[in-house]
């Protein structure tokens, strides 16, 4: 069964400023109120020429608020994904004022332990998903998303992209040689960025069955000390608009559905042909021991050899495309031949998601393969130099 969470016409787009808001408002159709029941107003537009509904408020600034209602935004629009367009903060001198950076990662920097008159920096990261990442890249590379921009005046450049990560924190950084700054150089020399809502973003949708992310930020101050002087110039305005357009092109180009096809809440247990398509439907394995909970899926038990090998990574990829499967099983050590398998994969829907999220975090001691003997357990693993 579809899972509600990656198949949908629904995108949500967050933003922390006014003037980020309205950015993104001027590429709306006909948005109109809709509030949620805990108080947060959303605008629900059309983003014209596709399919999408786009479902737009404005946070507030700060990571843990980005994080709540960024849940909040997920539960009651289940959208195919979720970005943040915003402003932020130059920690490189080869970006310029009105440059977007879009994240390819979003460190949270403020996590680490103060020891002995030292800090030891313990960042969390997420990775943007590739999907999202190489829509960018085309993006970039096409320059088809200036025309999304308002007229410039005559003689003005059009801004640079820059592909990189960005840091996030609690922080304001108006310095060129604050301690954070220097942290940030010491911890994060590859961050282009600094800002302060796109770790509590990140982490949602990562806790949301992987929900792909989109963080774009337009430059709108140097965080050298020069801040309000830019704000002055009318630079968080243009970073705001470079950064909303540059953010429609890429969802403009993604495409409905996709992403595995995990339960989202209150989606049923699906039956095995929708997980085997091409093959006849087995009966339901028996009931596993407490504590957990009935397997959901099955190969038909007379599948066997290489084809129920390919069946089976095929339903892997569409429970995670982030198991990093081979086309084919390896041969056998001992003979060379290619592994005879029988039955079928059992994966527990109560560890999917965690088994999602090890992957990410890099935690392979969390994932578990479940299943009868000779079904293929060991033979997956085999193929899988993710877990």
């Amino acid at each position: 069964m579809e899972s509600a969470g990656h198949h949908s016409d629904s995108l949500v787009v967050l933003t922390a400023l006014d003037v980020e808001y309205e950015a993104v408002r001027a590429h709306l159709v006909d948005p109109r109120p809709q509030l949620h029941p805990s108080g947060t107003l959303f605008e629900v537009g059309r983003l014209d020429g596709t399919p999408w509904r786009v479902a737009l408020a404005e946070l507030g600034d700060g990571n843990q608020g980005a994080a709540v209602l960024t849940e909040r935004a997920i539960a009651m629009f289940h959208p195919r994904a979720v970005a943040f367009v915003g402003v932020a903060g130059a920690l490189k001198g080869d970006i310029e004022l009105g440059d977007v950076v879009v994240a390819t990662h979003v460190y949270a920097y403020h996590g680490g332990k103060d020891e002995d008159g030292e800090f030891h920096s313990r960042p969390r990261v997420w990775p943007v998903r590739q999907e999202l990442d190489q829509l960018a890249r085309y993006a970039r590379r096409s320059g088809s998303w200036t025309g999304l921009l308002p007229e410039r005046s005559p003689g003005a450049s059009c801004p640079a992209v820059h592909l990189k990560p960005v840091a996030a924190g609690e922080v304001v950084l108006n310095s060129a040689d604050s301690p954070l700054r220097r942290q940030l150089r010491r911890n994060y020399q590859d961050a282009a960025a600094i800002e302060m809502e796109g770790a509590g973003v990140a982490q949602a949708a990562h806790l949301n069955a992987a929900l792909p992310a989109l963080i774009v930020r337009g430059i709108s101050d140097r965080a050298d000390g020069e801040k309000y002087d830019a704000d002055a110039e009318g630079w968080q305005s243009r970073a705001a608009r470079n950064a909303a357009a540059f953010a429609f092109s890429v969802l403009r180009e993604l495409p409905p559905g996709g992403g595995p096809a995990l339960p989202g809440p209150g989606t049923p247990t699906g039956p095995a042909p929708e997980r085997f398509p091409e093959g006849p439907s087995a009966p339901a394995p028996a009931q596993p021991s407490a504590p957990f909970p009935h397997p959901d899926a099955g190969t038909p038990a007379d599948d066997t050899g290489p084809a129920a090998h390919r069946q089976l990574l095929r339903w892997a990829r569409r429970f995670s495309d982030d198991l990093d499967l081979v086309d084919s099983p390896r041969p056998d050590r001992g003979t060379g031949s290619p592994p005879q398998l029988s039955g079928g994969l059992y994966v527990r829907r109560a560890v999917q998601d965690r088994a999602v999220e090890a992957l990410y975090d890099g935690d392979p001691k969390a994932v578990l393969v479940t299943g009868d003997a000779g079904n293929g357990k060991s033979s997956l693993l085999w193929a899988s130099p993710g877990i």
